[in-house]
C-alpha cells in the first residue's frame, strides 16, 4: 500500500512540474511588442515594437533592431549602432539600459 501511495504522489509531482513549466509566462521577445510610451530629452513620443523594426510615429521614423541574446537588442538608429539590456519589472514596464543612459518605458494600453 506504502508503495501505491508513493508511486501516485511522485506522478502527482511530476505532473505539478510539467504543469508550471509550461505557465514560464512570456519571453522578453514577447513582452516587448507593441507600443511603449517614452520620454526622450525632454520630449514625450511613442515607440512601436514589431518582430524587427521599431517605429516612432511622431517623427515618421522606424528603426531596425535584432535580439543579440535572450537579454539584449542591437539598435540601428541613424546609422548609429547602440546596444541595450531589455529587462521588464512588469508587463507594461519597461526599462532599456545601454551606454547612453537608462530609459523607463510604459506600455500603452
Amino acid at each position: 500500500m506504502k508503495a501505491v501511495h508513493r508511486a501516485g504522489a511522485a506522478l502527482l509531482s511530476l505532473s505539478l512540474l510539467v504543469a508550471c513549466a509550461g505557465f514560464g509566462g512570456p519571453s522578453k521577445q514577447e513582452l516587448i511588442l507593441g507600443a511603449w510610451q517614452a520620454e526622450f530629452q525632454g520630449q514625450d513620443m511613442t515607440l512601436v515594437y514589431g518582430e524587427e523594426d521599431i517605429t516612432v510615429p511622431e517623427f515618421g521614423m522606424t528603426f531596425h533592431y535584432e535580439w543579440v541574446d535572450e537579454d539584449h537588442i542591437r539598435l540601428d538608429a541613424l546609422g548609429q549602432e547602440v546596444v541595450t539590456r531589455v529587462e521588464f519589472e512588469s508587463d507594461d514596464r519597461m526599462v532599456q539600459t545601454s551606454g547612453e543612459g537608462r530609459q523607463v518605458m510604459e506600455r500603452v494600453r
